[in-house]
């Protein structure tokens, strides 16, 4: 041996970390930023703001917040990009909201957003739980609908905003464009619905009975048919036997076990007419690092499902009967595939 230690595949000239210090620093500290912008939230800073420029102290007096910490959290808030700081001619900071920060203000869409992701923070503390027991640490999705349904509707909103900043367009996708009749399954409240409807569908979107109350008051006036079904149980996933042109599952198998994960896509073939097509929309485990392999382990905790890798995905649809199984072309992360009944 000459004394040389051989480095790992991608590390540094400079260090044996793949990360520089700063990098390390920043990936574990990252937690502060985000405890910051929710905190903004949960205190009324932004929707203080709301009205125009103002000083820490009056921020304060608002929020009925102490204010040395409150000045504190609105220059981290402005180091962040979410406020500006100007400095008036007495020195005394002023604050206004910046960019997305508008958004977080009362009844903003970003809020019920940074909601959900501050309450799955709680849950991340307890990853090692999961990773040693194999056990989801969240109660299941119906518990969470019966226990705190107020909480679950706002994460649903939630979802809403993440497919309106993040989702995959798709109104390109020609199997649910204008004139399809398309069943769009555990659509939550809409968040792929609306768009296809405005482009020219005809959706019926299936959910469980509370879920499909909700749905019904934020999407009333729309053309879109909500059907109250469970989705593991009822013949045809709740519709009518060869009625669809297409059958929809938006960021839904993720959170399925493999077993159940067949269940839903044969009832999907029940709902097709022959030559119909299942559209499958998920960001995958095999999605751009970091974020597919962090997605997966979210769904660990979460859920009985996991982000399963592109080709899982496609060996499900392919034992369920589907045929012609190909990639629809939308960008990263979103994977999009495609199968035909035959």
């Amino acid at each position: 041996m000459n004394g040389s230690t051989e480095k790992e595949p991608g590390m540094s000239e400079k260090s044996q970390f793949p990360l520089d210090s700063y990098g390390v620093l920043n990936t574990i500290t990252a937690y502060q930023q985000a405890a910051a912008v929710s905190t903004g939230v949960e205190t009324g800073l932004f929707t203080a703001l709301a009205s125009g420029r103002q000083t820490s102290v009056d921020v304060a007096e608002a929020c009925e917040t102490h204010p040395v910490p409150t000045r504190s959290l609105l220059d981290a808030l402005s180091g962040m990009g979410f406020l500006h700081r100007d400095i008036g001619d007495n020195a005394e900071p002023h604050y206004r909201l910046a960019g997305a920060a508008v958004e977080l203000a009362a009844g903003g869409a970003l809020v019920d957003l940074v909601r959900k992701e501050a309450y799955l923070a709680t849950q991340w503390q307890s990853l090692e739980k999961t990773v040693r027991t194999g056990t989801p640490i969240i109660a299941p999705w119906r518990t969470r609908l019966a226990d705190d349904p107020s909480a679950t509707r706002s994460f649903l909103r939630a979802l809403v905003t993440l497919a309106r900043l993040i989702g995959a367009d798709l109104t390109r996708v020609p199997e649910l464009g204008e004139g399809r009749d398309v069943i769009d399954a555990g659509g939550g409240l809409g968040s792929y619905a609306v768009p296809l409807a405005a482009g020219g569908a005809r959706v019926r979107l299936v959910e469980l009975a509370t879920v499909a109350e909700w749905c019904r008051e934020e999407l009333e006036g729309s053309a879109i048919e909500v059907i109250e079904a469970d989705l593991l149980t009822d013949v045809a996933l709740g519709v009518e036997e060869s009625s669809a042109d297409s059958v929809l599952f938006s960021h839904l198998l993720h959170d399925l076990s493999d077993e159940d994960a067949l269940v839903v896509l044969r009832k999907a073939v029940d709902a097709l007419r022959p030559g119909g097509a299942v559209v499958i929309l998920e960001i995958p485990g095999d999605a751009p690092l970091p974020l597919g392999g962090l997605f997966d382990l979210m769904m660990q905790i979460e859920t009985p499902g996991r982000a399963r890798q592109s080709d899982e995905l496609i060996q499900l649809l392919a034992a369920a009967g589907f045929e012609n199984i190909h990639r629809a072309d939308v960008a990263d992360p979103n994977l999009v595939l495609i199968g035909e009944r035959s």
